[in-house]
């Protein structure tokens, strides 16, 4: 009788392991949330550029990207229906992506130009934005407003306007 409920336990405490086990991977998707992921930071090559580029999520269009050692150009369009959050946002996105996901990046050049079709294009605003000025953690897009972004942006980074800049954005505030 002994050796039969030594059997039985054997039996339920196998069967119990296995259900245990087949339920952990359903628990491991449950916390597959990005705040417990490590983004690991990665070179950026001539090779990989349009990838990188991919990856970054912007309102506005992009003309040109140019890698020239450490330094990262970029030329946006912005298009007459483009709102000027939505502009500050992209550099500020931009820089904090280089910035963050990158090893290699000290220095991004933005350039917004007027999309617009009168005359072709002309710069609205440009931004100098280098790694020893950049504060990581400090402030977060989905967090704040744009003039908030803005006001990091003026703080931390060299930020150029235009004059076409002052007559299609400080004329409307």
């Amino acid at each position: 009788m002994k050796w039969f409920s030594r059997l039985l336990i054997t039996i339920v405490l196998s069967v119990g392991l296995v259900l245990g086990l087949s339920i952990l991977p359903e628990l491991e998707s449950k916390w597959n949330i990005p705040a417990f992921h490590t983004v690991k930071a990665q070179p950026v090559s001539d090779n990989n550029i349009v990838d990188v580029m991919s990856k970054v999520q912007l309102h506005l269009r992009i003309s040109h990207v140019e890698l020239t050692h450490a330094i990262v150009s970029v030329d946006l369009f912005a298009s007459p229906s483009s709102e000027k959050a939505e502009i500050i946002q992209d550099m500020y996105e931009l820089s904090r992506y280089f910035f963050s996901g990158t090893t290699n990046i000290n220095q991004v050049l933005i350039r917004v130009l007027d999309g617009s079709k009168e005359g072709g294009t002309s710069l609205l605003l440009a931004t100098d934005a280098r790694r020893e000025k950049w504060l990581p953690g400090e402030i977060t897009p989905r967090t704040q407003s744009a003039e908030e972004m803005e006001q990091y942006l003026q703080s931390h980074f060299r930020v150029t306007y235009t004059a076409k800049w002052q007559q299609r954005f400080d004329a409307k505030s």
